[in-house]
């Protein structure tokens, strides 16, 4: 009973790091919309792959449109792609910290979309996915260099 107790305060604890980890700095917060992948206009996909975690083989797709006067850029599985339970990531590469950010969303039976970043010059942006599992190895697309 006591065993059980403390592995649930160690997965709690794993999990608060993992949060704190993929949280990004109050300054860089502007750059990140939760509208633009289902409001953009001018879709496409930059790259998409198709990826296999455990049993489950789906398609992850980097996009990127045009949000109000902006550009930007998220992750996207579609609808029925077998990814239930996997996790989504936008994974974006910041020249002036040198530091990969991640926006995630878990995976179900619906057309599933990160937030999206605005395209900024010299970043760099993946679609990933891993396993629901603390510590999985992600999967993700080629980086599209802006």
């Amino acid at each position: 009973m006591e065993s059980s107790w403390i592995s649930r305060g160690v997965t709690a604890a794993a999990m608060a790091g993992i949060t704190l980890l993929s949280t990004t700095p109050a300054s860089a917060a502007s750059y990140w919309n939760s509208s633009a992948p289902t409001a953009a206009t001018s879709v496409r996909n930059t790259y998409e792959k198709s990826v296999t975690i455990g049993s489950r083989t789906f398609t992850i797709q980097l996009r990127v449109g045009k949000w109000g006067s902006n550009t930007y850029f998220w992750a996207r599985a579609p609808k029925d792609s077998h990814a239930y339970g996997a996790h989504l990531y936008i994974s974006v590469y910041n020249p002036s910290t040198k530091k990969w950010e991640s926006r995630s969303e878990a995976l179900n039976k619906k057309t599933a979309y990160t937030d999206a970043h605005r395209s900024l010059y010299k970043y760099g942006y993946k679609a990933c996915a891993s396993d629901s599992m603390i510590g999985s190895r992600w999967i993700c697309t080629s980086t599209w260099w802006v």
